[in-house]
């Protein structure tokens, strides 16, 4: 007797049919946006092939989601809009709920996983609701009250990493995606500021500042601590090499707040070396000349760079770094404090839940066409601070806050208590980069405000991932993906 032919023989990974049908679609996949619309068929090909790769696995798609958030220029995101005015990233975020739905519903049996951060997200999530509609009774425009709010949903992402992410995935996949992000977004920078600059005369200098470059401080704290705290799984010359481009593209952003933030978050990576409880206690001399080391590191990496292009780099770093003395050098710097105080006259009148999401306020900003100020419109603070006071008051402040230093305490938790090298190398960089963001935060509102906060997110949920292994700190719910009660010919690829 014949036996019965499973239904699902087809998708064994023999079957010349199943081969040639992939191959004939990922041949469609680039042949047909040729067809349709030739000048961006680098565009509609990548985005199939990446939805193609995504398809049903949540892991595939928060990888995808946070190396497109980083790399992709303002101008890439611009034109990929989808319909009903979807941002890609938000498209994305949207299909791996669709996908983490249909695998609780089909594969967990209901069964959600929990950690020590979830009511801490939850409720910086339900103040954000509420400052929503804070915002329509204040009867702001519903336009802005979207598009303000979108960003701070964004937090949600958050439960994607929890339920869909585990410890290795965190440490041998995700983090190193961030990483190469970050070693791209260098190299952009490099390549925009020689293209820009007319090398052929030394005093020409081009400030390369986006959005991206904020995971430029971000990635290299993570570098510094892997170098610091593991530096036999990449290897100490290998991270140097890492480092270079994207130490230089964070000289070229010219950013002073970055410059500070990234200061402050490498102090705390090398005093972490004496907290640390493997190994022998260092002496206070060797982490000061660490910290010296790596600071030189990075300046003789641009001063080599300017010896070369005849660019000059130390003569605009040096003017700009003056105004920490005197900050009536930069018109820019006074513009931002005058729209500080705008802010604070704002938020004084409405302290405890603000004047909810979409609120806009006048400010001056100095126009370099007609070289003066001018009067404008903004949306948002260049403060995370401000930023929460104005849009969700003091309980919107305070709930991000209690969020912030939870991740903060788990991360340092992990790193003292963890037995495995690469956990405490992912636990000090988590803590360097939370530091660092602390500081930027009076001078940078990103965490909120932009599609870097989809980023902050994913490093928050990767934190509470790898806390798991803290007892104190280890949350219950649903096994991990790995359990024996989840067997492994019926779960999904991820």
């Amino acid at each position: 007797m014949t036996p019965a032919r499973s239904p699902l023989a087809w998708m064994d990974p023999g079957n010349g049919r199943l081969i040639l049908a992939a191959g004939s679609g990922l041949v469609l996949l680039v042949a047909v946006p040729a067809l349709v619309a030739p000048h961006y068929v680098w565009m509609l090909s990548a985005l199939l092939l990446g939805f193609a790769f995504a398809l049903f696995s949540v892991r595939r798609t928060l990888a995808i989601l946070l190396v497109g958030t980083i790399v992709l220029p303002g101008t890439v995101l611009v034109m990929l809009v989808l319909p009903g005015g979807l941002r890609i990233q938000e498209g994305l975020i949207l299909a791996a709920f669709g996908f983490a739905l249909i695998d609780v519903l089909y594969l967990r049996g209901l069964r959600l996983r929990s950690s020590v951060l979830d009511r801490a997200v939850l409720a910086f999530l339900a103040l954000t609701l509420v400052s929503m509609a804070v915002g329509l009774i204040y009867q702001n425009s519903t336009s802005v009250i979207l598009r303000d709010g979108r960003f701070f949903l964004y937090y949600s992402a958050f439960f994607l990493v929890t339920h869909f992410v585990d410890e290795r995935a965190v440490l041998r996949l995700f983090l190193p995606l961030l990483l190469a992000s970050g070693l791209v977004v260098g190299v952009e920078y490099v390549l925009e500021f020689l293209g820009a600059v007319d090398l052929s005369m030394g005093s020409r200098f081009a400030r390369v500042g986006r959005l991206q470059g904020l995971v430029l401080p971000v990635a290299l704290l993570f570098v510094a601590n892997q170098f610091i705290h593991d530096p036999r799984r990449y290897g100490r010359v290998a991270l140097a090499c890492l480092s270079v481009p994207m130490g230089l593209a964070l000289v070229l952003t010219v950013g002073r707040g970055m410059w500070v933030a990234f200061a402050a978050g490498l102090v705390a990576a090398v005093c972490l070396r004496h907290l640390a409880r493997w190994g022998p206690r260092p002496r206070v001399w060797s982490t000061v000349a660490l910290l010296v080391a790596i600071l030189a590191f990075v300046g003789t990496t641009a001063l080599l760079f300017q010896r070369f292009t005849g660019a000059a780099i130390g003569a605009h770093a040096l003017e700009r770094s003056r105004t920490f003395v005197d900050i009536q050098r930069d018109v820019h710097v006074l513009g931002r404090i005058s729209s500080y105080m705008v802010a604070l006259e704002e938020i004084e009148q409405r302290p405890i839940l603000g004047s909810g999401q979409g609120k806009t306020i006048e400010v001056l900003t100095f126009n370099e066409e007609f070289m003066g100020f001018e009067r404008t419109t903004t949306w948002t603070v260049d403060s995370l601070y401000l930023t929460l006071l104005l849009k969700m008051g003091i309980a919107g402040l305070l709930a991000f806050g209690w969020l912030y230093l939870k991740v903060l305490r788990l991360a340092f938790a992990v790193f003292r208590s963890s037995g495995d090298a690469q956990a405490r190398a992912f636990a000090a960089g988590a803590v360097s980069v939370l530091l660092a963001m602390a500081v930027l935060g009076a001078s940078d509102a990103a965490m909120v405000n932009g599609r870097f906060a989809l980023v902050f997110a994913m490093i928050f949920g990767f934190v509470a991932v790898v806390g798991r292994q803290v007892p104190a700190f280890s949350g219950g719910g649903a096994p991990p993906l790995s359990s024996p009660s989840i067997p492994r010919e019926t779960r999904w690829p991820h």
